[in-house]
């Protein structure tokens, strides 16, 4: 992990980014096992949006398991969500799986704004940001002590069949990302804290 640790997000926001495969999801997970050992387990939950899916000999969107054994004292939720832009064959069928997309993951938002869990980790944030609401991911943030998430910010996925899902998913990133204590940027399968003059230039 380097010299980054879970305690250096603690009582922070922060957002992991990265393109496919670039090792978000891997370093989300070193962060999830190192606050499991320093004892946090009771006040996480994990919100886990990949849809773990083979396209062109790769699998992409691991959940967080893949990588770490968690904890039962973790409320852990892997709502059923889809990968839009690989499994919608035409802009009709992306913005229908988007839009249900975000219902479902409201719903997980909901959850944890219904429990008393200060921690919060989200997995593939992506897949909110194509036809959610901000303002609503904004209030789940509020109520956190910590919250670590990754997403998606690259240039592996170059056609949503005019579906507009990329620039909004590109758009409200950049929003995410002014309201983060945090910036990590994923290069070479290492995490690299970036300021938000970087991030958005």
């Amino acid at each position: 992990m380097g010299l980054l640790s879970f305690l250096e997000f603690l009582n922070k926001k922060s957002l992991i980014l990265g393109d496919v495969k670039s090792g978000k999801t891997k370093f989300t997970a070193e962060l999830l096992k190192e606050a499991m050992e320093l004892g946090y387990s009771s006040k996480i939950m994990v919100i886990d949006l990949a849809p773990k899916i083979e396209i062109l000999d790769k699998v992409m969107g691991l959940p967080l398991t893949d990588y770490v054994n968690i904890d039962s004292t973790i409320i852990y939720l892997r709502p059923k969500v889809k990968a839009p832009r690989i499994e919608g064959k035409n802009k009709e069928e992306i913005l229908k799986i988007a839009a249900e997309n975000a219902v479902i993951i409201e719903g997980t938002f909901n959850k944890f704004l219904e429990s008393n869990r200060e921690i919060l980790f989200i997995n593939d944030v992506t897949l909110y940001l194509h036809m959610g609401n901000l303002s609503k991911l904004f209030s789940v943030l509020s109520k956190t002590s910590t919250a670590i998430l990754n997403g998606y910010y690259g240039k592996f996925f170059n056609n949503d069949f005019g579906s507009g899902i990329s620039l909004r998913e590109k758009n409200l990133m950049k929003e995410l990302a002014k309201s983060m204590d945090i910036i990590i940027e994923m290069k070479d399968f290492k995490p690299l804290k970036i300021n938000l003059e970087m991030f958005l230039s």
